[in-house]
């Protein structure tokens, strides 16, 4: 009688989630884009205030942070990644996919991601945004970006290289986005938390350790630490 009350118990939880996510995936497929950019932007407000909350327990939201956050989800997370990921990386690696399969031309557009897309690109983007917010001078901020590139990208590279080998090679192409988007949750929080700390005057090497307890935390929780 236990077991049969304990698998009605899973019964109940489990088929209101398959229902939703194969609602979200029918969905994802009618619209894709406009499916990306939706839950990035609702991932990327829900990190950075987890981060503010949460871990950093601020008592008042930065809402100026928290903008600089949401625009980034939406312009260039949601936006411009769609783009880059699913027709760029597409386009440029169609030859290899053809001849190699899915998981033979992944190997190469993670390279192209993590090697020259995030430390050339996104981050540059995601400084330039948030000392435009902040009024800084333009040579503050590359400088800053100049300062923590590589911690930045050890971070990064921890999670996004595993991560986008399997989103480039077993993740249909309308899910692309939201795959990024559920895994770049931990990531962003990471982020916020080691702009915060940033913010707060705090040392480099106690900004990486409050990122590496963030990932300690997400793990934890079931998630994966973008």
């Amino acid at each position: 009688m236990a077991l049969r009350g304990l698998k009605r118990a899973f019964n109940a939880v489990k088929y209101p989630l398959v229902a939703t996510g194969r609602a979200y995936n029918e969905v994802a497929q009618r619209y894709p884009f406009g499916t990306g950019v939706v839950t990035t932007v609702v991932k990327t407000s829900a990190a950075d205030l987890f981060a503010q909350k949460v871990i950093e327990k601020r008592e008042e939201v930065d809402w100026k942070r928290h903008g600089v956050f949401i625009s980034f989800g939406l312009f260039y997370l949601g936006g411009f990644q769609y783009y880059l990921y699913n027709h760029l990386f597409v386009r440029w690696c169609a030859g290899m996919t053809a001849a190699l399969g899915h998981k033979g031309s992944a190997p190469i557009k993670t390279f192209i991601d993590q090697a020259i897309h995030h430390p050339f690109f996104y981050f540059p983007v995601f400084y330039s945004l948030k000392g435009y917010v902040e009024g800084a001078a333009p040579a503050d901020i590359f400088q800053r970006y100049r300062n923590e590139l590589w911690e930045n990208c050890k971070a990064l590279w921890t999670i996004w290289v595993p991560a986008q080998l399997v989103n480039f090679s077993v993740v249909p192409r309308h899910m692309r986005i939201p795959f990024v988007a559920g895994v770049s949750f931990a990531w962003t929080v990471i982020i916020s938390v080691m702009r915060g700390a940033l913010d707060s005057g705090k040392s480099s090497s106690r900004r990486i350790a409050a990122a590496a307890d963030c990932k300690q935390q997400e793990d934890d929780m079931g998630s994966t630490c973008r």
